[in-house]
């Protein structure tokens, strides 16, 4: 189709060749794709290889490629081809004619043996079928993507802006970036950048450090004189925060990491706060890869198997000081080698109600139907990953399609987005986490309230 995807690599991964990153990037059947791989400038012979799957701690998995400092001397077939002598710091793996099968994770890995550093980087591939949308891309939180815009520079360069939002009739709504056509002449912030060669039609936009709020629609305006001849380009932007874990006030919260151990255990320590370069800040577990050598306090615990390489990190009963990004740092021997891996923790406070025994008490819940009503539980105990756990009432959106029993009724007004929960002539059983848990389209995006009933028994009822 001679359309190229290019996906381009933060300065991070270039200043810390060990770390492992991952990254995304999209594409129709049929098109080139174009996988990068950036590392340090340094004047001493490389050794590289891409793989199929997820970077181990040696070589590359299911080779697709190799390299000898300038030479590339194997690749698996004609469709993989890797041009080292386009910079001296990028080994880009350029894929043709791809498939569905092409899918999956990618790995470069670069070594300077004089030097001891290996760096690893990963790239999630994902291969659509031609009848899909094209104007879909997909990122992850704190991923670095490009969302395309290009045109033709036969009549000369054009100004172009790129707004949030669709494309309204004149101009760019929500506009964030401004271009001359031969320059970026305005821009929101650092975060906004155009990569691409201008003055030859490319007006791609790369986003650093995706967040859940960048989510939705993006327009890429090409401005062309006359009236109505501009040239709109509508992008729809999803954003996944895959490195997520949700819990409640003293809930038991697992934070999931694991290396590989091929070549023995190494030292972990887990930190609260973004991973430094060379440290955990704010460290509250170490391991010398055997057992856990220290913790901040007896709440931090690894339950995994660590002779395998499980270093998840357990978190006994969980408070709202325990929200955050967490740091899981596998030493590695060597300069920059060490894994790291970044987990963003969302504590969730319950609401309190209370209440005597034989009292009707009503839990509220309710959201915005403005745009419809959505399809709805209420569990006990606290809110999952996914639907209620122990389901006492359920709806469709509009009506209710289940109750575990009569005790359980929502009165309020379902069009409106009102469910809040009401139990009659409640007993102590009754008494516990309640979970109101309202659907929304999208990965993690679901609304949830959690109350903690409280149930008295003052004496007065037989």
């Amino acid at each position: 189709m001679g359309m190229y995807t290019l996906l381009v690599v933060t300065v991070l991964v270039v200043l810390t060749p060990g770390l492992i990153s991952a990254y995304r990037t999209t594409g129709i059947v049929g098109d080139t794709l174009i996988l990068p791989c950036l590392h340090p400038e340094i004047k001493d012979t490389s050794l590289a290889c891409w793989g199929r799957g997820a970077c181990s701690q040696t070589g590359c998995n299911h080779p697709v490629a190799t390299v000898n400092g300038s030479r590339v001397i194997w690749t698996k077939s004609v469709r993989y081809q890797v041009n080292r002598d386009s910079s001296k710091v990028e080994l880009p793996l350029t894929i043709t004619d791809v498939n569905l099968d092409d899918s999956g994770k990618y790995c470069c890995r670069v070594r300077f043996p004089n030097v001891g550093i290996d760096l690893k980087s990963e790239v999630e591939v994902e291969i659509q079928h031609p009848m899909m949308p094209n104007n879909l891309v997909k990122g992850s939180v704190d991923d670095t993507l490009t969302l395309p815009c290009k045109y033709s520079v036969i009549d000369g360069p054009k100004e172009v802006c790129w707004g949030k939002g669709g494309c309204p009739i004149s101009g760019c709504k929500n506009k964030f970036l401004q271009t001359d056509g031969t320059k970026v002449t305005w821009s929101e912030s650092s975060r906004y950048k155009l990569l691409g060669d201008i003055s030859k039609g490319d007006s791609s936009l790369t986003i650093s450090g995706l967040t859940k709020d960048q989510e939705g629609t993006y327009c890429c305006r090409v401005r062309i004189p006359g009236i109505l001849n501009d040239i709109k380009n509508e992008i729809k932007l999803e954003i996944q925060d895959v490195h997520l874990v949700r819990g409640s006030v003293k809930d038991k919260l697992v934070l999931p990491c694991s290396y590989s151990t091929d070549s023995g255990t190494n030292q972990v320590c887990w930190g609260h706060g973004h991973c430094g370069l060379f440290k955990c800040h704010n460290q509250v577990l170490k391991s010398d890869g055997n057992e856990v050598t220290w913790r901040h306090s007896n709440r931090y615990e690894l339950d995994g198997n660590l002779a395998k390489g499980n270093v998840s990190l357990t978190i006994e009963s969980a408070n709202a000081d325990d929200g955050g990004v967490y740091c899981c740092r596998v030493k590695v021997p060597g300069a920059f080698n060490d894994i790291m891996k970044e987990i963003r923790v969302e504590i969730r406070e319950a609401d309190h109600l209370s209440g005597l025994v034989g009292d009707t008490i009503t839990l509220p819940c309710k959201y915005n139907a403005t745009d419809g009503t959505s399809p709805m539980c209420w569990g006990r105990g606290t809110c999952p990953t996914f639907k209620c756990t122990d389901t006492v009432v359920s709806t469709d959106g509009d009506y209710v399609s289940f109750a575990e029993s009569g005790k359980y009724v929502l009165k309020g007004k379902l069009e409106t987005g009102d469910v809040s929960l009401t139990i009659k002539r409640v007993t102590k059983e009754d008494e516990g986490m309640y979970c109101c848990r309202v659907e929304v389209p999208g990965l993690f995006n679901d609304n949830m309230k959690e109350i903690n009933l409280e149930v008295i028994d003052d004496g007065f009822q037989g």
